[in-house]
């Protein structure tokens, strides 16, 4: 089943925000952030999934975050298609600074100051050693959709980025400006449209197209 595409009004920018396939860092819990890892066997297939389930979707460009695991996403989307593919750094996944390439418990355990610095403030605390916060993602994400909406408008486009990425995104694109944290799953859809008025959300989270990897053993939630 494809994905439904979007009702193409007029002035209106459809985006079709989709999270990279799994990597063996996902599989094993790894906090990756900006971490350079290809997709597993099976995001190989997830991605061919997504391709096919958007191949009925007239895009007029595919933006990636140049990270392996989403460029190479993007290049099977790009399969049979034309338009230019874009790599653009700002789509990469939140800077985990020190805490990169470690388990959520193995981050705690190692950097329990931050984490009750996190607690009490979950969008603005920077990832030690270098990282980023929350609201440093957000910032740079509304930069690259502000630029790829003044490129596009009236268009179709898709974004292949990270978890924590789109999760920013529906942020954005939020009403009241509330800040989702929800579990993005890997080569999922999610579609938000934008007009002169500002951005919305339209679908999240779709996975429908994934059904046939639905029974695969060994799923485990991953991280970013």
């Amino acid at each position: 089943m494809g994905v439904k595409a979007s009702s193409g009004r007029i002035h209106m920018t459809a985006v079709y925000l989709v999270r990279h396939g799994e990597t063996e860092a996902n599989k094993a819990g790894m906090l990756q952030g900006q971490m350079d890892v290809p997709l597993s066997e099976k995001g190989r297939r997830q991605a061919r999934l997504v391709a096919e389930a958007l191949s009925g979707v007239q895009l007029d460009a595919v933006y990636s975050s140049d990270l392996s695991r989403a460029r190479e996403t993007a290049e099977a989307i790009m399969q049979g298609r034309t338009c230019p593919l874009v790599l653009d750094k700002r789509l990469r996944e939140l800077h985990m600074g020190a805490i990169s390439g470690l388990t959520i418990e193995e981050s705690r355990q190692t950097f329990p100051e931050f984490h009750a610095q996190l607690a009490a403030d979950p969008y603005g605390v920077r990832r030690p050693g270098g990282g980023e916060s929350r609201l440093d993602l957000r910032n740079r994400m509304a930069s690259a959709l502000d630029d790829i909406y003044e490129r596009h408008k009236d268009g179709r486009v898709a974004v292949v980025a990270h978890g924590g990425s789109i999760n920013a995104v529906l942020g954005i694109a939020s009403q009241d400006g509330s800040w989702p944290r929800l579990v993005v799953e890997n080569c999922s859809v999610t579609v938000i449209e934008r007009d002169d008025s500002g951005w919305r959300t339209v679908e999240v989270n779709v996975c429908d197209h994934l059904s046939a990897l639905a029974e695969d053993a060994h799923l485990p939630r991953e991280a970013n």
